[in-house]
């Protein structure tokens, strides 16, 4: 959950009084909780970044309610000239900017920098795919350059007073200490540079002092860069959607690079076609399209048509839309779900338990009477620990939001390996077990797996251990058949066999792997297909 605190009478100063019981109404919209004493205590899902500031929040609950127009952010074209150079790209590829130009930011300071640092968090991922700088403007000279420079032969002052060259302040100040493993260069920093030579960032570490925002600073410029357009993209809006809440003017400056379309792409809106038997197959309901329409803009999405399938207008900062089902359930949030008409399920057969999933629930049973504890791993995993493990995945997921779930799982053990590094501060020993589903080449299975970590982890005791819970299942010891597998060591696993037929594997894991994982103990573990052993089954 993403939280936003302030003290009640901060909040009335800058929003007014029927903001909070506009704020309570809207959080049954949108899904948020909000508590109001001296303080007032909002926690939003993370799904929707956009509201990640009071001025966001206040201007979607305005939108929604009619007193403030939707979709009113208007890009202006600005004449000044920011350089990106090859040298930036090849350390941080995607980059843009935009200016703001308003009022003092005066109390809303606060809130502004909040919203960076939970941007930084969220979509940002703790600065790796996203950092943005936010600078005063009237205190810079254009051109604008964005460079990389040779970490010893520039130096500056930071926002908090630190004056170094690039390299001293990687090497002593606390942002360089956090995040100069996301430097991708021994010799070269990303420096963002005025026509002057005043540094203004050294994306992502720090912002310069020259450029530091105060609470009189009414003109802003605002640099993001990282290592993945989508994100860079989103914050961009974001900000961009924070400043227009403020109502400043944002402009855009020339980027002048081979980049130049990609920076204009920025900022070109996304579109979603709705069609109403998409509507009606959602919400079991139909919904006019001029209905649609109006609900469409209260959640701050324009549509086009008067007849569907209509086209609605994806702003940027909108993230968390990536399709027609993303669409609709706004305009359910926009109706209110109460008000959807109940109609029941008619369905043209009797369901009736699914075998394996009572078998699955007998399993369960049998692995916590014998004092293991359920765990449920990600179906998803990152690429580097099934190369670790010599393991292949047929399914790879193309242009993930995060390279650690870009794997479709084709085993429960790597995962449950994972599970153990990232609780190694538990206590010893742990005896862990997932009933989850696997896709293995071209099918969906669906394992079980059964995981011990402890100084007398081995595979004698795996073996034992095996036995027992098979006597239970199927009336039959487990029979070993050796294999080489990468995860296991040579003579101490292999391919489990019931009743003849290769049912999944057994073994202690390699103490290479075991590094890998961070993992001071040894670990055994049983993985099993349960199609094939409730076929053995005697239950």
């Amino acid at each position: 959950m993403v939280v936003l605190k302030d003290q009640l009478d901060e909040i009335r100063k800058r929003f007014g009084n029927e903001a909070i019981n506009r704020w309570r109404d809207f959080s049954l919209v949108i899904g948020y909780s909000i508590s109001i004493d001296q303080e007032v205590k909002i926690e939003l899902n993370p799904d929707r970044p956009d509201l990640f500031s009071f001025a966001t929040l206040n201007r979607a609950s305005q939108v929604y309610y009619g007193s403030r127009a939707a979709r009113n952010i208007r890009f202006e074209r600005s004449k000044r000239s920011i350089y990106f150079k090859s040298s930036a790209k090849r350390l941080r590829p995607f980059f843009t900017m935009f200016e703001a130009t308003g009022h003092p930011i005066g109390d809303n300071m606060t809130d502004l920098i909040d919203y960076q640092e939970k941007l930084h968090e969220s979509i940002g991922k703790g600065r790796k795919k996203v950092s943005i700088g936010i600078h005063d403007r009237s205190r810079l000279n254009f051109p604008i350059t964005y460079e990389g420079h040779e970490k010893k032969n520039v130096s500056f002052t930071t926002y908090d007073g630190f004056y170094g060259t690039a390299e001293q302040i990687l090497e002593s100040h606390p942002r360089g200490l956090e995040y100069k493993h996301f430097i991708n260069s021994d010799n070269l920093v990303p420096i963002i540079s005025d026509f002057k030579g005043n540094v203004l960032s050294m994306p992502p570490i720090v912002n310069g002092s020259i450029t530091k925002v105060e609470m009189d600073s009414s003109r802003f410029l605002i640099d993001i860069t990282g290592t993945e357009m989508r994100p860079v993209r989103a914050a961009a809006w974001m900000l961009a959607n924070y400043f227009n809440s403020l109502d400043y003017k944002i402009s855009l400056p020339e980027i002048v690079s081979e980049s130049k379309e990609e920076h204009l792409e920025t900022w070109k809106e996304a579109s979603v076609m709705l069609s109403s038997d998409s509507v009606s197959s959602v919400l079991g309901v139909s919904i006019q399209a001029k209905t649609a329409k109006r609900n469409l803009r209260k959640m701050d999405l324009k549509a086009s048509g008067d007849e569907y399938p209509i086209e609605v207008m994806i702003p940027g900062y909108r993230d968390d839309i990536m399709g027609e089902v993303d669409v609709i359930e706004d305009l359910a949030k926009s109706m209110r779900y109460s008000k959807i008409p109940e109609k029941p399920i008619s369905l043209p057969l009797s369901g009736k338990a699914s075998e394996i999933n009572d078998f699955s629930y007998m399993l369960r049973n049998i692995f916590l009477g014998s004092s293991f504890q359920e765990v449920m791993t990600y179906v998803v995993a990152a690429a580097g620990i099934y190369e670790e493990l010599g393991l292949h995945s047929n399914y790879e997921i193309m242009n993930p939001k995060s390279s650690d779930f870009s794997y479709i799982r084709s085993a429960l053990y790597p995962g449950m390996l994972d599970f153990l590094k990232r609780n190694k501060n538990r206590s010893i020993p742990q005896k862990i077990f997932e009933i989850g589903h696997v896709v293995e080449g071209e099918k969906e299975k669906v394992n079980a797996c059964l995981m011990v970590i402890g100084p007398r982890a081995n595979y004698a005791s795996m073996k034992s251990i095996a036995d027992a819970i098979m006597q239970r299942i199927s009336g039959t010891r487990v029979d070993v058949k050796l294999a080489s597998i990468p995860a296991i060591i040579d003579g101490r696993g292999g391919n489990v066999l019931v009743n003849g037929e290769v049912t999944g594997i057994i073994g202690e894991v390699h103490p290479k792997h075991l590094d890998f994982f961070e993992l001071s103990f040894p670990v055994c573990f049983m993985e099993l297909n349960l199609e094939v052993l409730r076929r053995k089954s005697s239950h």
